[in-house]
């Protein structure tokens, strides 16, 4: 039932519009952008800049949220990657690098959870020397996404040159 309601919904006018309308915007983001700046990066980087942006927005509040209730930063990163995971594996998967296989989902936490220690570290680093704990994350943001796409492209969803 609820893979004909994906079929049904996949071959609706409304879907194919707003995937045209989204796919043109990131064609004129990649190509236009900052005189084309984003070109001279690899495509399915900038897609995954893309995914991840509203994969980042979502985890990023999660965070705040629970860094203001408990003070306790390293814990607010921790549950912020957790309910984080699941969604950005099935979006990052699909969307990025065109890959349904769910048993990869192991390979995808493990490359999470590298990255969560490598940002757990940075993060109480930047917090011991002083840098506001917000500040802190907002600035590990980009360095980490390169850190996990070069996970997920190198570990995870690994394909054939030719593709």
């Amino acid at each position: 039932m609820i893979s004909n309601l994906k079929n049904s919904i996949k071959e609706s006018t409304e879907y194919k519009k707003f995937y045209s309308v989204l796919f043109n915007i990131f064609e004129w983001f990649y190509t236009k952008f900052c005189f084309g700046i984003l070109s001279r990066f690899e495509r399915k980087f900038v897609k995954y800049l893309f995914v991840g942006f509203g994969n980042t927005v979502f985890s990023y509040l999660v965070y705040a949220l629970i860094v203001t209730i408990t003070s306790r930063p390293t814990f607010s990163l921790l549950v912020s990657y957790i309910i984080g995971i699941l969604f950005n594996f099935q979006t990052t998967g699909r969307i990025v690098f065109k890959n349904k296989n769910n048993s990869l989902l192991v390979k995808f936490f493990l490359s999470y959870f590298t990255t969560f220690l490598i940002n757990k570290y940075a993060l109480e680093g930047l917090v011991n020397i002083g840098i506001d704990k917000y500040l802190s994350q907002a600035i590990l943001v980009f360095p980490i996404a390169m850190i996990s796409f070069f996970l997920l492209k190198n570990f995870v969803f690994i394909q054939k040159e030719n593709n």
